[in-house]
């Protein structure tokens, strides 16, 4: 996906290293790879807090301030328009820039009523509440800011 600025198409996904991808658009960082990916283990949200916690005591990629996504943050990374394959190798619509073989369902830091978290499918791009204890096939690509001095 491209935006027109100044007469110049900008890509809004862009490959910063290895590990992680930078949205120009949101001004954020993701991780490539999902948690599932990186741990191979599905885990209940509060687990990917806690998977989350354990990166940035390693400053993964060189930082410490790796998080869950918020919803909306999530819905930005969904387009009909990209197409990637989930780890049963059906398609999710997400920028190919991510690897391939991620879960399709993303957990995301909102919770409603203190028990329930939301998730999000990269399949049909829409919203789930969950239990935030319950593991099946959970999974989250992890984010952070980019700060202003970056």
């Amino acid at each position: 996906m491209s935006e027109e600025g100044s007469g110049q198409a900008v890509e809004r996904f862009m490959e910063a290293d290895s590990d992680t991808i930078i949205d120009g658009t949101k001004r954020l960082v993701w991780l490539k790879k999902d948690t599932w990916q990186m741990s191979g283990k599905w885990m209940a949200q509060r687990q990917v807090k806690e998977f989350a916690e354990g990166l940035n005591r390693k400053r993964f990629a060189g930082f410490s301030n790796w998080r869950l996504p918020t919803t909306e943050e999530a819905k930005s990374l969904f387009d009909k328009k990209q197409e990637n394959s989930d780890h049963m190798g059906k398609v999710i619509h997400l920028s190919g820039l991510f690897e391939p073989g991620c879960g399709f369902l993303c957990w995301t830091s909102d919770v409603r009523h203190n028990i329930q978290g939301v998730r999000l499918s990269f399949r049909k791009g829409v919203i789930m509440y969950d239990d935030i204890f319950r593991v099946s096939r959970g999974a989250s690509r992890l984010v952070r800011d980019i700060e202003k001095d970056e």
